[in-house]
């Protein structure tokens, strides 16, 4: 299914509806408690690792950045280490037991746009890896080279080989989405599963961000709730308040205008990419494909093209939820990426 016209690609998804509530709300979520409280409120049930070896070997030579551990609920989440990936470095986070699940961002996201209750039911079920694309927050970048979406699938390979993870599961959301189907597609071997949320394949088969959404996203004036309504349905009032109090559990990073316009680029070249496209339907990693059916951000009508396209994908959309499906409707999603894994023999 080819898409009747191209659309320009958004310019942050979903990072500037973040960044500017986060603006506006981070004070009152902090206020209420939020970054701010011990670790006896610590609400994940997470245990350490248990995990091969070669694993804890790796992130135990790599020293913790200085003040990067969070306190209070996120305080599971542990300190932002760095390990040398392909001439960049790359700053992540590891906590929660069970099989290795390495969560990819979306465009120009950090670590610190993941919600904590998303990350702390992930963590009950996995030994879970989050970490910055390159530029972004605690990576460094090397700006020499462009920044494509195939580059920062080479990273997140590259990263996993670095931490000894064994044929991890993946899960990416947005463009995290599209890095993970390029790795399915270009590097099948480096990983056991695949979770897409809001993704698209690229190319001149996919259908991209409506051009009004597009124009609203990187408008200026966009306000943040503004911002907020591409993300959220009208209707999911208490989604949206969980999201923002939980914006000031983890601390902020930085992303700079460079960053914002290399990703960007990186996301317009993904239109005429055609290797995901090509090589996705040779993959034998299992895959769930999820979409928001109201996601105004990334058209739902992706998702049917990723399934159709790969030969082992499974398509579930969540009927009344939109780009923020899995924060909107967290406890749903967990349940089901974990009977999707261990369907598929993630352990």
């Amino acid at each position: 299914m080819s898409a009747p016209h191209r659309t320009p690609r958004a310019l942050t998804r979903p990072r500037l509806a973040v960044a500017a509530a986060a603006v506006a709300l981070a004070a009152v979520a902090c206020s209420s408690g939020g970054g701010h409280s011990t670790g006896a409120s610590n609400t994940s049930s997470s245990k350490p690792s248990t995990h091969a070896t070669t694993t804890t070997a790796t992130t135990a030579a790599s020293a913790p950045v200085p003040h990067s551990a969070p306190t209070g609920k996120a305080a599971f989440l542990g300190p932002v280490r760095q390990v040398p990936v392909d001439g960049i470095r790359i700053g992540y986070r590891q906590f929660g037991s069970g099989p290795d699940l390495v969560m990819v961002m979306g465009d120009t996201g950090t670590m610190s746009d993941w919600t904590v209750d998303l990350l702390s039911r992930l963590g009950r079920h996995y030994h879970v890896t989050i970490f910055d694309n390159r530029g972004v927050g605690y990576t460094s970048d090397d700006t020499s080279v462009p920044d494509t979406i195939p580059l920062m699938a080479d990273d997140t390979v590259g990263l996993i080989k670095a931490l000894g993870l064994r044929h991890p599961a993946l899960l990416g959301w947005s463009m995290g989405g599209e890095i993970g189907l390029t790795v399915a597609a270009l590097h099948p071997g480096a990983i056991s599963a695949l979770v897409s949320t809001g993704g698209d394949l690229g190319g001149s088969e996919a259908i991209n961000t409506p051009a009004a959404v597009a124009k609203e996203l990187n408008s200026p004036k966009t306000t943040g709730p503004q911002l907020m309504d591409l993300l959220f349905p009208a209707d999911a009032t208490a989604a949206r308040a969980a999201y923002i109090e939980q914006l000031g559990l983890i601390p902020p990073e930085k992303v700079g205008d460079e960053t914002l316009l290399r990703q960007y680029q990186a996301g317009q070249a993904y239109e005429s990419f055609e290797g995901t496209w090509d090589k996705l339907p040779d993959s034998t990693i299992p895959m769930l494909i999820t979409n928001g059916s109201l996601d105004r951000i990334t058209p739902p009508g992706n998702a049917s093209i990723i399934t159709h396209r790969a030969k082992h994908a499974t398509r579930v959309m969540f009927p009344d939820a939109g780009h923020a499906m899995l924060v909107q409707d967290a406890g749903r999603f967990v349940s089901l990426v974990t009977r999707f894994t261990k369907a598929s023999g993630v352990e």
